[in-house]
């Protein structure tokens, strides 16, 4: 039989066949508590919380078919995390979530169905009360609510680092009698300003021309080339375009990204290797080079040097030689490029 929840969510019962034990689930927020489990038959829990025009729904587990529940609550504003699991809501392809996604929208009219697929799940859904829509739009434009249901609005957006560690701080809040409302409205804030900001990227990388992705990623790169775990995916998530669309744009310059983050790293060695007292051995490891051979061949390769033939001018007299690594990037339109080379000077 279908219950209804708190006024608030309605929900049918579960195909599953196992039982509860009796013992309740650890939740994964910690200030839910036993009074907000609205449903757990052993492997599966929804949680629900209401804190003064905030409402907090939890819900994970294991699903063996697919099953879906109601949300009863208009006016309101909500932040959908799909952490795990797959998702649709009133049966539009257009509100699908994957795992790993997020997406806000608006309960435009009293009930919405949300629908999960079989597997396991976790998700986390964050509402506030919105009772003048133009106030709210006004701090975040990109919100402005849309005219019907089934209008296409507010793209779907990776779960980034930021995400996770608002929601570690949000996860560390335990059910404080006065505080916690405003604790959670805060960091709710937050999540929407993030949100927001993700919009206006995902906007803006739609209309970013070639040259534009290609100095950005330049850019990203010259600033976390020490990050170990800098690549394509990383630097396509930041400038909020695919690793495929990344992928061409450096391809059309006749080079990669792996390469790009090399030649970049080489020329921080070489300054390094002017300016700082370090062994190469010291260099090699700071640059993420694992072995000290591979920075040295990398650098001379990358160095083009070699040495003059028998003969030439360069050898019948003894001169000082002096390398130099330079980095250019122009905003020439079909000239924009990093270069490494080598120049010897008397």
């Amino acid at each position: 039989m279908t219950s209804i929840y708190n006024d608030s969510i309605r929900i049918p019962p579960l195909q599953s066949n196992t039982a509860s034990d009796g013992n309740l689930p650890t939740l994964n927020l910690n200030f839910l508590t036993e009074a907000d489990i609205a449903l757990w038959d052993g492997k599966q829990y929804m949680a629900f919380k209401q804190l003064e025009g905030l409402h907090v729904i939890e819900v994970k587990g294991t699903y063996q078919t697919d099953w879906h529940f109601d949300l009863l609550l208009p006016d309101c504003f909500w932040l959908f995390f799909q952490f795990t699991g797959h998702s649709k809501r009133d049966a539009l392809s257009h509100t699908a979530l994957s795992a790993g996604e997020y997406r806000g929208f608006y309960s435009i009219r009293d009930t919405h169905n949300i629908q999960i697929k079989a597997g396991k799940t976790w998700m986390v859904l964050l509402g506030v009360k919105i009772n003048d829509t133009a106030t709210f739009t006004s701090e975040w434009p990109q919100l402005v609510k849309p005219a019907t249901i089934d209008q296409p609005y507010f793209s779907s957006i990776n779960i980034g680092y930021r995400i996770r560690q608002i929601f570690e701080k949000i996860q560390q809040n335990t059910a404080t009698p006065y505080s916690l409302r405003s604790n959670i409205h805060y960091h709710l804030c937050q999540l929407i300003e993030v949100y927001h900001q993700d919009l206006k990227d995902k906007a803006r990388s739609l209309h970013k021309e070639d040259i534009v992705i290609y100095n950005e990623a330049i850019d990203y790169i010259v600033e976390h080339y020490m990050d170990e775990d800098i690549n394509k995916n990383t630097i396509a998530e930041k400038l909020q375009v695919s690793s495929r669309k990344l992928y061409r744009v450096f391809e059309g310059k006749h080079t990669t990204i792996h390469s790009a983050i090399q030649t970049i790293r080489l020329y921080k060695g070489r300054e390094m290797l002017r300016e700082t007292d370090m062994s190469v051995d010291g260099i090699a490891f700071s640059l993420i080079f694992r072995q000290p051979i591979i920075f040295t061949s990398n650098m001379c390769s990358a160095l083009a040097i070699h040495h003059p033939k028998k003969g030439s001018s360069t050898v019948k007299r003894k001169r000082k030689r002096k390398t130099r690594v330079c980095l250019q990037k122009t905003g020439r339109e079909n000239n924009a490029t990093v270069v490494l080379f080598y120049q010897a000077s008397r």
